[in-house]
């Protein structure tokens, strides 16, 4: 069956009326299949999961969103299932799973300005604080990013090792930085028992500009993408958007500077414990090692060619001083902040 067959019968499922409407793509992510869709003057995702075929994930995602849509004080949108006779999701002929959202108004913004990153991390506290209530029937299926054996089904620690010893010929100029990631995810288990010690809750998992939108008034109007949300650190959650804050900016007074302003937002919204304060810098490498084993699986299923985690690989290498000489400059933000 071909993609567009399967996107008809992906939308015959949830509407039964025959009226005109238009298929077309636009911004998509590296792990589904997106296409938008117009029909009787609304407007849809299309989304079609690429990277497992489990509906007990989906099931996750979408009783979060639908319990989150409940809240009253939420000052932000969320993508909202379409669902028909209680079901928001349709296995596919090609065995995929497919469903539909309500489209969201926005656009994805660059953490450039102050408004901006203030807002994300308004957001991201506002976020902290509803996730906190709720209470999931689904079981849980994505473990904590603390787990990081289990962070990709074929990227167990000890076959990374060996991958990172010896890495295909492609990969052989970056040795000294593979290296050093294997030697950093050995390292890790060490953290493990403090950190199960520290405060959980509900947590989106993988706040960035692309899984977040802003309005015309430069303010976070909408958070996307809930795929990966789990019960962990709530402290990760923090972790996770000062990784990627980071990540796309490699000049150190310039990417502090974003924070302090993330920090300043988030510092309205609440308090975190000094045992989470500590822990922030090893969770900031860790949310990097866990984004680079997720590629490296990607690239070993073949969904993904060797220019993707090249980048990926790139991008984690820039961490190596990070725990002995410069988180200590993010922790005193975050304290100031608060």
């Amino acid at each position: 069956m071909t993609a567009a067959a399967e996107f008809d019968y992906l939308i015959n499922y949830f509407f039964d009326d025959n009226v005109p409407q238009v298929i077309y793509e636009g911004k998509s992510g590296y792990n589904n299949t997106t296409r938008y869709l117009e029909r009787d003057r609304k407007k849809y995702i299309i989304r079609i999961y690429e990277t497992h075929q489990e509906e007990s994930k989906v099931k996750v995602e979408h009783e979060l969103l639908l319990k989150l849509a409940e809240d009253p004080e939420r000052p932000f949108q969320i993508p909202i299932p379409v669902c028909k006779e209680g079901n928001s999701l349709v296995r596919l002929p090609s065995n995929k799973i497919g469903c539909l959202y309500h489209y969201i108004e926005g656009d994805n913004p660059v953490f450039d300005r102050a408004d901006v990153l203030f807002s994300f991390g308004q957001s991201t506290g506002y976020l902290l604080h509803a996730l906190e209530k709720i209470k999931l029937n689904q079981p849980l299926v994505y473990r904590p990013y603390y787990e990081i054996e289990y962070a990709h089904p074929n990227c167990p620690i000890e076959k990374v090792e060996a991958w990172c010893s010896q890495p295909p010929d492609y990969f052989k100029r970056y040795i000294k930085e593979l290296s050093w990631v294997s030697s950093e995810l050995v390292d890790f288990q060490r953290f493990t028992p403090q950190l199960k010690r520290l405060p959980h809750q509900m947590i989106h998992g993988d706040l960035n500009e692309s899984n977040v939108l802003v309005g015309a008034d430069n303010k976070i109007n909408a958070i996307l993408d809930f795929e990966f949300a789990t019960w962990d650190l709530r402290i990760m959650e923090v972790a996770v958007c000062i990784s990627e804050i980071m990540s796309e900016e490699p000049n150190e007074n310039i990417y502090l500077d974003k924070i302090k302003h993330f920090f300043d937002g988030l510092g309205n919204t609440g308090t975190f414990t000094n045992p989470e304060l500590e822990a922030l810098p090893v969770l900031v490498l860790l949310r990097r090692l866990d984004v680079f084993l997720h590629f490296l699986g990607r690239y070993q299923d073949g969904l993904d060619d060797a220019s993707v985690l090249e980048e990926q690989i790139i991008k984690v290498a820039t961490y190596e001083n990070w725990l002995t000489s410069r988180a200590e400059k993010v922790v005193r933000l975050l304290r100031r902040a608060e």
